[in-house]
């Protein structure tokens, strides 16, 4: 898996996206709305509105001929709030659709199908979040806006909390609707990754900023920000599989061997032929260690009976353990005793 820069996804969901020419029908409908609603706006500002507003700054001893031209100035820029304001507020619904798209088309179906359920829940966390996003948005732009008049250093302090922002509000459907998350963790979350989310964002805003692409680069930003959750995803997922695949290695029957007190089975056993180390036989053991004996040993078939370090043979006969503190080596076993071992009289039975 390679190394997540968080300030490479707005430039990698652009071309993702002309990559994906399927990704473009998430933006039809919305931009396609928003132009009816503007020519809506339109017909209802100049049929209505003008003329209200004409009348009244004509009531108030305007001259006509400014209260016309001042008035038809007022309405174009109110088409044009409530425009943007109409945009605004569909645009969450239809970002959170083309985020999913973006992680189904990375294989991640899986993701959204284990987060199903409590759809009334999250679709509340989701909007309530989205508006508190957006307010929070415009407040910090507000604010904000005055470090532009320092050259280069305000701009880029400009750009960078807006883009901490932002980013926190391209991942907040991520957060609240997949994750199940509150706002209040998300939120910590981002604060806690501000390094991250500056970098992303900063780039986001920086494309956001450019005149008429920015309708373009906003929608592409979504595309980004989801590629970074992807790449997270697979990056999480395949750190539990090294886990586990490591896990299971470990504990595999074959390579499992009786050390300090417990007994497990041992790579040149079969596989009831266990072997004790550590002073505690197991049963059916194929020898004993140390001061404990084994309820049962397996004979070689050199016809020794006895224990040895857990090496234990492949066929024989069940005999009686050795005593304890005995040490009976046979075919397998070092040549000399383990190191601690106490002298005693080595028990060698043959038969045959």
């Amino acid at each position: 898996m390679a190394v997540i820069i968080p300030s490479s996804y707005p430039v990698q969901g652009i071309g993702y996206m002309f990559r994906h020419p399927s990704l473009f029908r998430n933006l039809f409908c919305p931009i396609f709305l928003t132009i009816l609603w503007g020519f809506a706006s339109l017909i209802f500002g100049f049929a209505y509105l003008l003329k209200l507003q004409a009348h009244a700054l004509i009531a108030a001893k305007c001259p006509a001929a400014v209260a016309w031209i001042v008035c038809i100035i007022f309405v174009i820029l109110e088409v044009g709030v409530l425009s943007i304001l109409f945009y605004l507020i569909i645009l969450p619904i239809y970002q959170d659709g083309l985020f999913d798209r973006v992680l189904k088309l990375r294989g991640l179906k899986h993701v959204l199908k284990e987060n199903e359920g409590n759809d009334l829940v999250k679709c509340m966390r989701g909007v309530s979040g989205g508006l508190w996003t957006l307010l929070f948005q415009i407040l910090v732009l507000i604010i904000t806006f005055p470090l532009n008049v320092i050259p280069i250093l305000g701009q880029l302090a400009f750009v960078a909390v807006n883009g901490w922002v932002l980013t926190f509000g391209l991942r907040l459907h991520y957060d609240a609707e997949i994750r199940n998350i509150s706002i209040l963790q998300s939120r910590r979350e981002a604060w806690e990754r501000r390094s991250e989310f500056t970098s992303f964002g900063s780039v986001a805003v920086s494309l956001e900023m450019i005149p008429l692409a920015n309708i373009f680069f906003v929608w592409t930003n979504i595309v980004g920000s989801a590629l970074w959750v992807a790449d997270e995803i697979e990056k999480e997922e395949l750190r539990l599989q090294q886990e586990q695949s490591q896990q299971s290695l470990m504990g595999r029957p074959t390579a499992q061997g009786a050390h300090n007190g417990y007994a497990g089975q041992n790579v040149y056993d079969r596989p009831n032929g266990q072997g004790a180390y550590g002073g505690h036989g197991s049963q059916d053991t194929l020898g004993t260690y140390a001061s404990h004996s084994s309820q049962a040993v397996l004979s070689g078939p050199a016809g020794y009976q006895g224990g040895h370090i857990g090496l234990g043979t492949q066929a024989g006969q069940v005999r009686p353990a050795a005593p304890s503190g005995h040490y009976a080596p046979n075919r397998m076993s070092p040549t000399s005793p383990p190191p601690g071992y106490s002298p005693g009289i080595h028990q060698m039975t043959t038969y045959s």
